[in-house]
């Protein structure tokens, strides 16, 4: 079967949007020299000197078609060193679709975006067309349009994303397939904009249908003569992974490519891929390779469908799951209810990827550990078990209130009494758990309940020992693999430069973070990124809250809290059971207690009831364990 490429081309031209960029940026026009060598091209017996002579007057031009050339891949025994060599083995009309593409590729080279890292767009580039190649080498179809299709599909995103900043910066938040919000926010996409301009520039038809088309998956799959051509190679290439998160079910397109398309695996092409890229680069260190990348998905979409059979017999155990009430990096909470004992409950049912065997071990010792603590002011833990998917789940008391995070937005900083009432409550849960040998190490507002539990308002809980490790005298545990866990705003020195060195004064740096926040209604250090924010924890001394604030605060109590915020773990209290006695000694330890916290939270219901949970100064209770 054969496609008549420049009808389908045309075709989709006749309904081509129009791209409404602000005036100061252009689309990338034809080189002269490339109007030169097409000219050319055209007349009859032109020899390779004569034509090879307007691109090799451009330098740029000339470098980037001799590293095209040598990386289609077409078997060739040596490397070309000219352009009149290239036109000798290619020929007038391949060499013009390769000058045009180099064209491209050197006018791709002056856009940048704020939105995009411009060396990992290069890197994933070349991953896309050399997979696209190999695809195509499988299928037997044109082995240059793949590759030239797979590394112009995406050539036009820099220019846009930097016009449209603002757009493209929403879209990005958004997991949904990118032409999908392209067309729905602009009326165009990426693709039809990029073929529009190759169209212009004299691409052939082939060439411009499969950047046009790479991400139709369905409008392809229903034409045979489509799916056996180049355009499956594309749409295989652009499935891939890639920084901007285009294609949010790339793996499963490619699962439903392998089933529609004979002799095409993508894992044996992601192999070729490695191999290639192994041989030009050498060792490439550390880096993930596209097999380990496809495999991690893999992983991914087994564990997806592990959750979505949870959710969908709605039963863990002994509890029903009633709804989803969070999700985060460590997994799903569910409101459920004990089948028998009809008590509510709060479920989180782990992502078991996030989990080796060793650290599913060692999380399910920990949770047995927090099982046995008792304290009023910890979540409960009712029970853990092991689903029939192999997913691991635990379940904790069902918390109607709102996170200390919650808190201090709804209702910004907060009185001195108040902060000493709330440290307290958690110093009580921390000093159970370290005497047991746990430390917290994601202590921070949204980790930190408030409640009105019975009948005592402004009851604390500390929640989510998920980042819990256990303290052992045994060096062969603490010697286990450890990476930077918590959160940055709140993370103590040591634990961003010696993680394995973390002790119970760790969690009082965390929790004299919480206590700067709660004063101030901001986090200790504020930046630009996580680097910077991970540097002041380790280098910065804090201004304290009264300056920070530009309100005095309470002397005794600012100079704890700084204490806490000390650099160096043994210029901090020495544990919790201190800071509680050093809280309950400062003059305002008195200044909030259950006939404050009662009038507080009645205020409060009656002003939700007036105005509703949405309006300003008002917050519903959220229904969600910390995760």
């Amino acid at each position: 079967m054969t496609v008549d490429w420049n009808s389908l081309v045309q075709n989709a031209m006749k309904v081509r949007p129009q791209l409404d960029l602000p005036r100061r940026l252009k689309l990338p026009v034809l080189p002269q020299s490339v109007v030169e060598f097409t000219a050319i091209s055209e007349k009859p017996d032109v020899g390779p000197q004569e034509l090879a002579a307007p691109i090799e007057a451009d330098s740029a031009l000339t470098s980037e078609l001799l590293r095209q050339v040598n990386s289609v891949g077409t078997g060739l025994r040596q490397r070309v060193s000219s352009v009149a060599q290239a036109i000798n083995l290619f020929g007038p009309r391949r060499t013009k679709t390769l000058v045009l593409t180099c064209a491209l590729q050197t006018a791709k080279a002056g856009m940048k975006s704020q939105l995009i890292n411009a060396t990992q767009f290069q890197k994933e580039n070349r991953i896309r067309a050399i997979f696209a190649r190999e695809a195509a080498r499988g299928a037997e179809v044109d082995i240059e349009v793949a590759y030239t299709a797979g590394l112009l599909q995406d050539f036009l995103l820099p220019l846009l994303t930097d016009a449209f900043h603002s757009d493209y910066q929403k879209l990005f938040q958004e997991e949904r397939e990118l032409v999908e919000k392209e067309r729905e926010r602009f009326g165009w996409d990426h693709a039809q904009i990029a073929a529009g301009l190759m169209h212009d520039w004299g691409f052939p038809g082939e060439l411009v249908a499969s950047v046009l088309l790479h991400h139709s998956l369905d409008q392809v799959t229903l034409d045979p003569a489509l799916r056996e051509s180049t355009v499956s190679a594309a749409i295989a290439a652009a499935a891939l992974p890639d920084c901007l998160c285009q294609s949010p079910q790339g793996f499963e397109t490619l699962l439903f490519l392998q089933d529609v398309l004979p002799d095409f695996c993508f894992l044996e092409v992601a192999n070729l891929v490695d191999e290639e890229l192994a041989g030009a680069d050498g060792h490439r260190g550390q880096e993930t390779t596209l097999c380990e990348r496809l495999g991690n998905l893999a992983i991914e979409n087994l564990e997806q469908r592990r959750i979505d059979r949870v959710h969908r017999h709605k039963q863990l155990g002994n509890y029903t799951l009633e709804e989803q009430i969070g999700e985060g990096g460590m997994g799903v909470v569910y409101r459920a209810r004990h089948c028998m004992l009809k008590r509510p409950a709060a479920v989180k049912l782990l992502h078991s990827m996030k989990l080796g065997p060793d650290s599913l071990a060692r999380f399910e010792s920990e949770v047995q550990l927090t099982c046995q603590l008792t304290s009023p002011h910890t979540i409960a833990v009712y029970d853990y078990g092991v689903t029939a998917e192999g997913l691991f789940y635990y379940a904790m008391e069902y918390l109607d209130g709102i996170n200390l995070g919650q808190l201090v937005r709804d209702y910004g900083p907060q009185s001195s009494g108040r902060v000493i009432h709330l440290l307290q409550q958690a110093c009580s849960s921390l000093a159970e758990a370290h005497a047991a040998g746990l430390i917290h190490r994601d202590l921070k507002p949204d980790n930190l309940m408030l409640c009105y539990r019975g009948g005592i308002p402004d009851m604390l809980k500390v929640l989510d020992f998920g980042l819990a490790r256990v303290v052992s005298d045994h060096p062969e545990r603490d010697q286990l693999p450890q990476g930077l866990s918590g959160t940055p705003h709140y993370m103590p020195p040591e634990a961003i430069s010696t993680p394995n060195k973390i002790d119970a004064r760790s969690d009082l740096y965390s929790l004299g973070a919480v206590a700067y926040c709660l004063l101030t209604g901001l986090p200790v250090f504020s930046g630009d990124n996580i680097l910077e924010i991970l540097r002041q924890h380790s280098s910065v001394v804090p201004k304290s809250p009264s300056e920070r604030l530009g309100i005095a605060v309470d002397a005794d109590l600012e100079a704890i809290v700084m204490q806490c915020l000390a650099k160096q773990p043994t210029d901090r209290p020495k544990n919790a059971q201190e800071l509680s006695r050093m809280l309950s000694h400062c003059e305002s330890a008195t200044a909030w207690g259950n006939e404050e916290a009662a009038d507080w939270w009645s205020r409060r219901e009656a002003f939700i009831r007036t105005n509703g949970p949405t309006s300003p100064g008002a917050f519903e209770p959220t229904r969600v364990i910390g995760i």
